[in-house]
């Protein structure tokens, strides 16, 4: 390890190491960060340089955005404004993951480009520090889908006068249907199709691309689009959950379920992220 790295003592080191780092960038680099590169300011990370593996991060996270930039038309490089080029960058001496890092570097190459500056949101920053690698993943697969179906299977109440009633062939008992029991909520085929972490926390994922105003819960409807997407996620369901009405007369048994369709899809806002960070 270079020892200078980690002589926080001397700041003039410290900014040494961020200097030789950007002191010969590529010229469509030079274009997008010229403010940055040109005005000095090394004084914003000295503390950032006190290991080796930050300025690792750092590197590897510049050369993909400059392998970006390289894919652009030179008459189209702009410079980016400080308030997106600035703290994507402090973030690029610390993230590791794939997924966050890419779309921090999405978001940059976003910004360097006349053709795209307009969809790189400064909040965008935000988002991408509130996501998880599998949320990550998942907004990646809604780039692709836009909209995603689910099914919530519930069984209602059967109400009989004693159990000998449900097994007469003609008998008929009354279906509560203001009394349910929900088996499985929003069942998707998200985990199927997404390889990820935690499958266990997909709700949970869910729930926070909903709260950062990504995607949107449209429940209680048929959307016609999804009609076999619904018919073979019902048809699952019923074969995983069939013990729960293995009690209820096979007749009756339809009557006693409970369907629900609904899907997940992008917001306006979310798709704009997806433009600007994603795809």
């Amino acid at each position: 390890m270079d020892k200078s790295l980690i002589n926080l003592g001397n700041n003039k080191v410290v900014e040494k190491a961020y200097d030789d780092i950007l002191s010969n960038p590529g010229r469509k680099v030079s274009e997008a960060l010229g403010t940055i590169i040109n005005i000095g300011n090394t004084l914003l990370w000295p503390i950032k340089w006190a290991n080796e593996r930050t300025r690792i991060y750092f590197e590897n996270n510049l050369k993909k955005y400059e392998e970006r930039l390289s894919k652009i038309d030179d008459s189209k490089i702009i410079e980016v404004p400080t308030e997106i080029s600035m703290p994507i960058l402090e973030r690029f001496t610390y993230v590791s993951n794939d997924e966050i890092s890419n779309a921090f570097i999405n978001l940059l190459t976003s910004a360097s480009s006349t053709e795209t500056i307009q969809f790189a949101h400064p909040s965008f920053i935000q988002v991408i520090d509130r996501l998880s690698p599998d949320e990550a993943k998942i907004i990646k697969y809604f780039s692709v889908k836009d909209a995603i179906p689910y099914i919530t299977l519930s069984k209602h109440d059967v109400k009989a006068q004693s159990a000998e009633d449900l097994l007469k062939p003609n008998y008929k008992p009354q279906i509560d249907t203001s009394s349910y029991i929900t088996l499985c909520q929003k069942a998707n085929d998200i985990s199927d199709e997404v390889e990820l972490n935690f499958s266990n926390n997909l709700s949970i994922y869910l729930d926070n691309l909903i709260s950062l105003g990504l995607i949107r819960d449209l429940s209680e409807y048929f959307y016609l689009i999804f009609k076999e997407d619904y018919q073979r996620l019902t048809a699952k369901l019923l074969d995983e959950y069939k013990d729960h009405f293995s009690s209820i007369p096979e007749n009756l048994r339809i009557d006693s379920q409970k369907v629900k369709q609904g899907m997940f899809e992008l917001t306006d806002f979310g798709k704009l992220f997806v433009k600007s960070s994603i795809t």
